[in-house]
């Protein structure tokens, strides 16, 4: 059986795919009506009854045309829900992803994520919106094609039947196991671009040490031992299900001939019944073909299922708060955390933050700076830690995200770059009147940069065609805009060239003071401690890690 989430994407396709399938039927209909009509055409020709012939032609002609209307309304919506139905469970699975916990894209890297919402839901998709309508289609035509020739003759349907149930055997049985290698070509192809990635993430490095022999074999080992093994089982698997089906197309109407023309000769048949027979034939080619085929997509689709189930999964969390009072304080109290290979950070740290306070987190390299802030971020889990936070007294893993979100927010050191505008990139589709905009671009000494290029200037995936300290500065402005109760920096200003150090660290204090946020801080260039005990009597808290 299929996912809720599955079953309720394709519930708003139900009636396209009724439409589409009742339009299948009618077409099948119009085909077999239209092939009796030719039948009785040709036995009128062949007894000479001229009167006869014509009004059959007519009729003829008409369904020809109807068929062919009827074939390209049927074709239009069929291809159209193919693709809809692909591109709608893209859109849930993207959604279903993004409401994921953090932890979730911690697990999965993006190239797996893509992998299953792009690649792996295409066999979910086509199974769920054609599939059902396919096997439909073709199981009435093979049941209108045999009950057909057997009005015409019993003896050539019983051998017609016979080859055709021997040959769909054989085909159901090899698309069963093209389904399996098909499904673990999947997860090899998905190990495939993770490494290709992987290595091209680093081509700074690969470069540098000269090490491209090196990871172009590693990837060509892969491939030859892995992704390349599957493929060619696939192949050989092939070459026996197209033999089956080549063999279908070319023996059965030569035999359908020969035992008509017997027939014939014994007057036990007419010509008009041998070429229905034999256009039947043909009929019947693609239903032993495509009926395994989809019923196998079936058995795939189910599979890939499984692949895609962490996204599926409902992680969902009940939480007890889901509204906060105004800010007040925030404390964090940490006995130890450990990490998986055993590694202890935040030994005996206790501190609270009041609002609009500012605090700097002050330690050696390694001894959790970051980490903290993750943790103040939910960014890492607290299960099983020695490790206890209150926002306002209230437990923070009580609080939903969302609203947690709302009220404590992280600066990134290397904050993501959409390909979008500077605004959005700033607002993230967020409503921002100008005269706030314009304060934090001036937050962020970005006033010159807008000037030159404009808010509506088309930033590059990962900010591509901006330097390192613009990147820095629009995340920054990003943060800001949003104006969180607490605000946390990590290394905010380390892309920032020295001339605009000091000037970046003075603007960004006086805005939190200004809209009492409290400031939580890790700089390893000392810019905002040095400030503060300059301008403000050294008014901060020092944490050290």
């Amino acid at each position: 059986m299929f996912h809720r989430e599955i079953n309720q994407t394709f519930r708003q396709l139900r009636k396209t795919q009724i439409l589409t399938m009742c339009l299948s039927i009618i077409k099948i209909v119009l085909r077999f009506s239209l092939l009796i009509q030719i039948q009785k055409t040709v036995d009128s020709i062949s007894l000479n009854n001229l009167n006869v012939t014509q009004g059959y032609l007519k009729s003829c002609i008409w369904l020809l045309v109807i068929f062919f209307l009827m074939n390209c309304i049927f074709q239009y919506f069929f291809r159209n829900l193919q693709y809809t139905s692909h591109y709608t469970l893209m859109k849930s699975l993207f959604g279903l992803a993004f409401e994921k916990d953090y932890s979730f894209h911690m697990k999965y890297v993006p190239s797996a994520v893509l992998s299953m919402i792009k690649d792996d839901s295409k066999f979910i998709a086509d199974w769920n919106s054609i599939g059902v309508i396919l096997i439909t289609g073709h199981v009435m035509t093979l049941v209108m094609a045999f009950l057909l020739m057997l009005h015409y003759n019993v003896v050539i349907t019983a051998v017609i039947f016979l080859f055709i149930l021997f040959c769909f055997v054989v085909t159901h049985f090899i698309s069963k196991k093209i389904g399996n290698k098909t499904y673990d070509l999947q997860v090899s192809n998905t190990e495939l671009n993770q490494r290709m990635m992987d290595y091209l993430g680093g081509v700074k490095d690969v470069k540098q040490y000269k090490k491209e022999s090196f990871f172009q074999k590693r990837l060509s080992d892969f491939i030859d031992g892995n992704t390349y093994k599957h493929s060619k089982s696939i192949s050989q698997y092939y070459s026996v299900f197209t033999s089956t089906y080549a063999m279908l197309t070319v023996a059965l109407p030569i035999l359908t001939i020969l035992i008509g023309a017997i027939l014939i000769l014994n007057n036990q048949y007419t010509i008009g019944e041998l070429i229905a027979t034999y256009v039947l034939v043909g009929n019947l080619q693609e239903p032993v073909q495509v009926i395994p085929d989809y019923l196998n997509q079936r058995r795939q689709a189910l599979k890939m299922q499984n692949k895609i189930m962490p996204i599926l999964e409902d992680n969902s969390i009940s939480y007890a708060h889901e509204k906060l009072d105004a800010f007040q304080e925030f404390s964090f109290h940490s006995d130890a955390y450990v990490f998986e290979d055993g590694k202890v950070i935040l030994k005996d740290i206790d501190f609270t933050i009041q609002k609009g306070e500012p605090v700097i987190i002050k330690g050696e390299s390694g001894k959790g700076k970051s980490s903290l802030l993750n943790l103040i971020s939910r960014f890492c889990g607290t299960d099983g830690q020695a490790v206890s936070m209150e926002y306002n007294g209230i437990p923070v893993e009580t609080i939903a995200p969302d609203v947690y979100y709302q009220h404590v927010l992280q600066g990134q050191q290397l904050p993501y770059i959409f390909r979008d505008t500077v605004q959005e990139n700033i607002t993230l589709g967020e409503a921002v009147d100008e005269e706030t905009l314009k304060e934090v671009i001036h937050t962020v000494c970005m006033e010159e940069f807008v000037g030159m290029k404009g808010l509506d200037y088309l930033l590059e995936q990962d900010g591509e065609n901006i330097s390192g300290g613009q990147k820095q500065r629009i995340g920054l402005a990003r943060v800001l805009v949003r104006r969180p109760d607490i605000l946390m920096l990590d290394e905010p200003t380390s892309a920032l060239d020295p001339e605009l150090i000091n000037m970046i660290t003075e603007r960004i204090v006086k805005y939190c003071e200004r809209y009492q946020i409290a400031l939580v801080l890790v700089s390893h260039n000392d810019s905002f401690e040095k400030y503060y005990q300059r301008a403000e009597a050294g008014q901060v808290k020092m944490i050290q890690v």
